[in-house]
């Protein structure tokens, strides 16, 4: 099974978000921004503001919640941040799990990338596999990517070879799969934790992506069986 594959096979699964603010901007905010996922957005008027707060809610009630303020930065693009950076949306964003989404573009792909790398740092050990289709989009990235190989990570890096790159201590795979150049996919097997694990794939169409984030262990190791050039990378 391919990365392309993998992407169509995944099931659509609404989610709801529910919005807790004396006004509607929030929401209206919160649903431009996961307008490309399957998730309904709805506005719960509160009278003060103290009790301001997003919820994931399911059939059986609330899931988590997570702070105003936080939700604002991410639906807003100020949720960019250094690695090991505590966010308090992350919590919303791990409950979303396998919910797919559809015309993202190259800047909501680098932040939801940014999650699994992140959760990458923190652990410090394990491999972490990353496609951005071509390496030119890894070259915009070499600095956070340098910080990630300081650590215990094998990391490599896969893309078509359309620039020179300075490995930065990973392993760059240069190649011209039809599966690396259209599909983008950060996937991390959790090093000595398999709870860890995670990862983003998504598939490019006509300049967008679809995809799903996933921390499902078997869905993650699903990925990496479909990584090309499997037999050329050494095991953490």
């Amino acid at each position: 099974m391919g990365l392309r594959d993998i992407v169509s096979g995944v099931e659509s699964r609404e989610k709801t978000l529910a919005v807790y603010a004396p006004t509607d901007a929030l929401a209206a905010a919160v649903r431009d921004y996961f307008a490309s996922q399957n998730v309904r957005v709805v506005h719960e008027p509160v009278a003060d503001p103290a009790d301001a707060r997003v919820e994931l809610v399911d059939g059986d009630g609330p899931v988590v919640s997570a702070d105003v303020h936080a939700v604002e930065d991410l639906v807003s693009g100020r949720a960019n941040r250094d690695f090991g950076e505590v966010v308090p949306y992350r919590t919303i964003l791990e409950q979303l799990d396998r919910t797919t989404f559809t015309s993202y573009d190259h800047t909501q792909m680098l932040t939801a990338s940014r999650e699994i790398e992140d959760r990458a740092w923190r652990v410090g050990a394990g491999q972490l596999l990353v496609g951005f289709q071509a390496l030119s989009t890894f070259k915009t990235q070499q600095d956070a990517y340098r910080l990630l190989a300081e650590t215990d990570l094998d990391v490599h890096v896969y893309g078509a070879p359309d620039a020179n790159v300075d490995s930065v201590g990973t392993t760059v795979h240069a190649t011209n799969s039809p599966e690396i150049r259209e599909t983008w996919f950060v996937a991390f097997d959790g090093g000595p934790d398999p709870d860890q694990k995670s990862a983003l794939l998504a598939e490019e169409r006509d300049g967008e992506f679809y995809g799903f984030w996933t921390y499902d262990s078997d869905t993650v190791d699903r990925v990496f069986d479909a990584v090309p050039d499997t037999a050329n990378r050494s095991t953490a």
